[in-house]
């Protein structure tokens, strides 16, 4: 499936948070959404996964608006990673992940062992396997994340939407986490993920989108994103820059004084 906005804008709470975003998202890729906080991420990716409407434009799936694509067949196209999902029943886990194989059952269809081999997949995938029998209400924030990666994976659709996925997790998980979505991307699925760790975007994405001041800023490879210009433009932040097994890596390293600020000298 391949996702393009059109002159895409939307506000919130009577603020324009984007302005004409034409973006292009197809299979095959890691891309990390960046930006800093307000920039528009979350509603990006809410638009980008038929949740929202936008205020101008339009986004299509293959060409066509989700109306013309229909609710269930866009469910099964494209997974959606929500920063914390409620669950207001004490399911366990495992019930949970089967909550991603919705979209390929029908009103009256019950479980069959494809559904169960790919929640067993997709468990497995996401170091959750052995949370299964556990009731979702008792996991910690970590453990909570993996097990709804899980039922984005469970859904097996060709593009994945997640959103700050590696913010709940210890720094084992968070790069076993991004080693998963760039594998994802590279058996075939486009995979699109809000993130705020910029040296894990700029060392497992392949794309970035920096979003800033209502609009794209900058997209493209993380080394022509990623630059010290553009940084101190959209973050206000100078970076260091290293390289360690081969690959480079940067670190944001301190605060930039607002160029509108005015500095008192006294006498």
């Amino acid at each position: 499936m391949r996702i393009e906005t059109h002159g895409l804008s939307a506000t919130a709470g009577g603020r324009t948070i984007l302005t004409d975003v034409n973006l292009a998202i197809r299979p095959g890729a890691f891309t990390g959404l960046i930006g800093p906080n307000g920039a528009g991420k979350t509603t990006l990716l809410r638009l980008l996964a038929g949740l929202a409407e936008p205020a101008a434009g339009r986004v299509t799936y293959d060409g066509r608006s989700a109306a013309q694509v229909g609710r269930r067949a866009l469910a099964r196209g494209i997974a959606y990673l929500p920063q914390s999902g409620p669950v207001h029943w004490p399911l366990r886990a495992e019930a949970l992940v089967m909550l991603g194989r919705l979209p390929h059952r029908g009103p009256l269809g019950g479980i069959t062992a494809a559904d169960r081999a790919a929640v067993e997949r997709a468990l497995s995938i996401a170091d959750a396997a052995h949370l299964r029998g556990r009731i979702v209400g008792t996991l910690s924030g970590g453990e909570r994340m993996r097990v709804l990666l899980a039922r984005a994976l469970a859904t097996e659709a060709p593009i994945l939407l997640a959103d700050e996925p590696v913010a709940a997790l210890d720094p084992g998980h968070q790069l076993a986490c991004m080693a998963l979505l760039r594998d994802t991307a590279r058996q075939g699925s486009g995979v699109v993920a809000v993130l705020h760790d910029l040296t894990l975007a700029s060392r497992f994405c392949d794309r970035l989108i920096l979003l800033s001041e209502g609009g794209v800023r900058a997209d493209g490879p993380p080394g022509r994103v990623l630059t010290d210009d553009t940084l101190r433009a959209a973050y206000g932040i100078a970076v260091h820059r290293g390289e360690a097994g081969g690959e480079p890596f940067l670190l944001p390293w301190h605060a930039l004084p607002s160029p509108n600020s005015v500095t008192e000298t006294t006498r």
